[in-house]
């Protein structure tokens, strides 16, 4: 939610654990005018993100600490460094139109750039046996972004849900 406006991204999988389809909701408060922007795209989200994230677990516990994403281009291909108190994290992605694919972990993931500058992050197939998580991202200012993930266990059973409110950092 950022001001009158409200994003939401619904993912769904069929029984093969395939994602069959993807929904995109845009709302806006009445008598705010409608502000759609563009499909968000790679050049967007180049640079470092500056974060602070707040992550929820189901018996209410909650966790505050600050992130960082650097988003870069190394030849053709899309690198990203995440970092957090706890985490250190590289990646690369094969860039293909409106598409990221993050082939190189245990199953691959996409992030799709979707209309009015949000994203949805996803693996291709919902992986047996194996923990994952869903991301749906919007780019709510050219320098202001927000993500929500929701991790799951190797059950399928939900562990957490993570939003994070990131700032481009302007050199």
């Amino acid at each position: 939610m950022a001001g009158d406006r409200r994003l939401r991204v619904v993912q769904q999988f069929d029984k093969a654990s395939q994602l069959a389809q993807l929904t995109l909701i845009r709302e806006h408060r009445q008598p705010t005018p409608k502000s759609e922007r563009p499909v968000l795209t790679v050049p967007q989200l180049l640079g470092t993100w500056q974060g602070e994230a707040t992550t929820l677990y189901p018996d209410w516990r909650k966790v505050q600490y600050s992130t960082r994403l650097t988003v870069a281009l190394e030849g053709d291909r899309l690198v990203q460094h995440l970092s957090t108190p706890e985490l250190q994290f590289t990646s690369t992605a094969e860039i293909a139109a409106n598409r990221l694919l993050f082939d190189q972990g245990k199953y691959p993931i996409q992030v799709l750039l979707l209309p009015d500058g949000a994203s949805s992050n996803t693996p291709l197939s919902i992986p047996r046996g194996l923990p994952f998580f869903l991301e749906a991202g919007w780019l709510i200012q050219a320098n202001v972004r927000q993500r929500m993930i929701r991790s799951y266990d190797a059950q399928g059973e939900w562990v957490s849900l993570t939003l994070i409110n990131e700032q481009k950092i302007l050199t």
